[in-house]
């Protein structure tokens, strides 16, 4: 009995350590990392020292951009001891951020965000879970809601050529303001707001992403079965996917629904879908051109017919030009 004692005791012991050793090791990498690079500052970085998980805790984080940049005074991240690969991120409820040469705080009444790693895809991110409420800036809403949960797929034979790694993506934006967008640099072009998204979406990259990486990989295509925007009184669905061609330009089909041909023409101006010098066009013919087909023999999810009341505009994508209901009207946009 007592020896088995002393072994657990020492086994006890032996794992105290190796706790205790990953925190102090990790909190070393972490600030190296951040002392590496220009853009990143953290007054301190410490073990968490938490018995129910192992973690790092970062005081007085600083990312500056020319652009746009936010200081947090803290930021803790964690893994549990029965989920080693998830990592957890815990944030405060006010933040700033810098835009220019204005600091504005930046509020939030919950967040919750929790990625996993794939340690057979080079440790490429399988899982996130991102949950933000009550986004304000300078005590004014921001944005309602966002949540964004993501998974690692399997490529199948329709992914793009390029493609290197797959994700499908579950997306849902409320109450985003757009002045508030335009007050830290973001300009919303002619949207009107508040802005809403909700929908399925899947995106192709060049390769999988990884947390051991040193650059990001790139977007080569994208497909939604049907991604709902909101854009003040303005509502547009989307349904298609594009890819991209050896030009880097965007290939493929879209068809794009609504009950309000006229708003859904400056709403898809506006989200650069349709070149902006097309609109007087797209306006004198929209009737005709919306009973156009959609091409069949293109790659992409099934295009519903559209509901009563509701017109269905086809955009198609290839060899360089952008089509609308039959008739070329541009180049395509770069993806």
């Amino acid at each position: 009995m007592r020896r088995a004692v002393i072994g657990a005791g020492v086994a006890v012991a032996l794992l105290a350590g190796a706790w205790l050793g990953a925190e102090s090791l990790a909190s070393r990498r972490v600030a190296q990392a951040i002392a590496a690079d220009p853009a990143l500052q953290a007054t301190e970085v410490r073990a968490l020292r938490d018995p129910r998980r192992i973690g790092i805790e970062l005081r007085g984080l600083d990312y500056r951009d020319p652009a746009l940049g936010i200081s947090l005074p803290w930021a803790r991240l964690s893994l549990q001891p029965l989920s080693p690969l998830t990592a957890r991120l815990d944030l405060p409820g006010r933040g700033t951020i810098l835009q220019g040469g204005d600091s504005l705080e930046l509020g939030l009444a919950r967040s919750e965000a929790r990625l996993s790693l794939s340690p057979l895809n080079r440790m490429a991110p399988d899982r996130l879970n991102l949950q933000a409420e009550g986004v304000t800036l300078d005590g004014q809403p921001l944005a309602e809601g966002l949540s964004l949960q993501a998974r690692l797929v399997s490529l199948d034979a329709a992914a793009p050529d390029l493609a290197g790694a797959a994700y499908d993506l579950q997306l849902s934006l409320a109450g985003l303001q757009t002045d508030a967008l335009a007050r830290i640099g973001l300009d919303p072009g002619p949207l009107p707001g508040p802005i809403a998204a909700d929908g399925p979406l899947r995106l192709w990259l060049d390769r999988s992403p990884s947390v051991t990486g040193d650059t990001a990989p790139q977007l080569v295509g994208w497909q939604t079965e049907g991604l709902s925007l909101q854009a003040g009184e303005i509502g547009l669905r989307i349904v298609g996917r594009l890819s991209r061609d050896a030009q880097g330009r965007a290939e493929g089909q879209l068809a794009l629904y609504s009950s309000d041909a006229d708003a859904m023409i400056g709403l898809a101006a506006g989200l650069g879908l349709i070149p902006a010098q097309g609109q007087l066009l797209l306006r004198a013919g929209l009737s005709q051109l919306a009973r156009a087909p959609m091409d069949a023999s293109l790659p992409g999810p099934e295009f519903p017919d559209p509901a009563e009341g509701e017109l269905r505009l086809p955009i198609v994508m290839r060899d360089g030009r952008l089509m609308l209901g039959g008739m070329a009207i541009g180049p395509a946009p770069a993806l």
